[in-house]
C-alpha cells in the first residue's frame, strides 16, 4: 500500500503539463474599452493569450493571480513576447478605462485592461465559462465581487489551450505555458 508520503513523492515526479481545458465557444470574445479607452476591434488581441478574468478592488485573489501571470510571462523569457497579457474586469461599474490603466500597470507593462458594457461582459462570461456576482458586504462598506480566479491561455486560433488555477505560482504556469508552446511549435 502505498503512503500519502510516498504518493506525493510519486506525484511531485511527474511532469508539468497544461491541464485540458473545459470545452469552451467556438469564439473565445474580448470586448470592451482597452485601457487607451479605444473599442477593440476584432483581431486586436491576436496570437497568443494569457487572459484572466477580475476586478479593481478584489482585495486578494486578482492581486495574486496577475502577480503570478506577471512572473510567469518573465520566467518564460524571449517565449513571452508572443503572449499578450490581457486582464479583463467583472466589475465595469467601478473599473473604468482610466482606473485600469493605472492598475495594470502595476503588474506588467505588457497588460492590458478591458473595460467591457454590462452586455459585453455577459457574452464574454458564457463564452469564456467565467461567473461573476455582485457580493454586498453590508455596513456601508463597498461591494465585492465573487468570480473565477483562473488564467487562461489562448492559441493564435482563438481556442482556450489551457486553464490555470491563479495561484499556481509564477515559475510554474511558465513551465505550463512553455510546454504547450513547445508541444505546438
Amino acid at each position: 500500500m502505498l503512503s500519502r508520503r510516498g504518493l506525493l513523492l510519486a506525484l511531485s515526479s511527474l511532469p508539468l503539463v497544461a491541464v485540458p481545458a473545459p470545452a469552451f465557444a467556438a469564439e473565445l470574445p474580448i470586448l470592451g474599452a482597452a485601457t487607451d479607452g479605444r473599442d477593440l476591434a476584432a483581431g486586436d488581441l491576436g496570437g497568443w493569450r494569457l487572459v484572466y478574468f477580475g476586478y479593481t478592488h478584489c482585495p486578494d485573489v486578482c492581486p495574486l493571480g496577475l502577480q503570478t501571470m506577471a512572473e510567469a510571462l518573465e520566467a518564460l523569457g524571449p517565449f513571452s513576447a508572443a503572449i499578450t497579457p490581457v486582464f479583463v474586469t467583472v466589475d465595469p461599474d467601478r473599473d473604468t478605462p482610466a482606473v485600469m490603466k493605472d492598475y495594470v500597470a502595476f503588474f506588467h507593462p505588457r497588460l492590458i485592461g478591458v473595460t467591457p458594457s454590462p452586455e459585453q461582459l455577459a457574452i464574454m462570461a458564457k463564452a469564456w465559462r467565467v461567473k461573476f456576482a455582485k457580493v454586498d458586504v453590508g455596513a456601508g462598506r463597498p461591494y465585492l465581487m465573487d468570480h473565477t480566479a483562473a488564467v487562461i491561455l489562448v492559441d493564435p486560433q482563438n481556442r482556450a489551450a489551457g486553464r490555470f488555477p491563479h495561484d499556481i505560482g509564477g515559475a510554474h504556469l511558465a513551465d505550463r505555458i512553455r510546454g504547450v508552446l513547445m508541444a505546438r511549435a
